[in-house]
């Protein structure tokens, strides 16, 4: 995972309202949790190699986000034409009915209300996920065949005017 990832990672947690993420990747474990106390809402980032051999302690380093007007400023959530289109349950996120089948939707790709944006698996049930809005495909936050949690940023849908 690319340092700019973890950033962009870092960022999207301490926006959302999940407490606690965890990813496994190529033998690296990341976990990231928001701070308890009142006075530091910023996330800690904890990673430690996995298999045989490896510390049993995770290294901790406090992710420092910049938080100052002008990276707010230029922060596509402060967009007023962007729409944030979040999970409306907890389950594996999936872009497309099969492996082999094309994406529902790519970035750039213009969708209507009622497309078919993603689906979610919860509880062995595949659950189409719909857009509730009009507009173009921006990007795509969640990762295919990942858990995703409810009301977690899938997509950044750009609004039609």
């Amino acid at each position: 995972m690319q340092i700019k990832e973890l950033e962009e990672l870092i960022q999207l947690i301490e926006r959302s309202e999940i407490e606690e993420f965890e990813l496994e990747r190529s033998g690296t474990k990341i976990k990231i949790r928001k701070s308890r106390s009142d006075e530091d809402k910023r996330p800690v980032l904890v990673s430690a190699p996995l298999g045989p051999g490896a510390p049993v302690l995770p290294t901790e380093i406090e992710a420092s986000l910049d938080t100052s007007p002008s990276a707010a400023e230029s922060s596509p959530e402060l967009d007023e034409s962007l729409h944030l289109f979040k999970s409306p349950i907890v389950g594996t996120f999936y872009l497309s009915s099969k492996p082999d089948a094309p994406a529902f939707v790519e970035i750039g790709q213009q969708v209507q209300e009622g497309t078919v944006l993603c689906i979610i698996e919860a509880m062995k049930i595949f659950n189409q996920i719909e857009s509730d809005t009009t507009g173009e495909i921006v990007r795509v936050l969640a990762e295919n065949g990942q858990p995703v949690e409810y009301g977690e940023t899938l997509f950044e849908i750009r609004l039609n005017t």
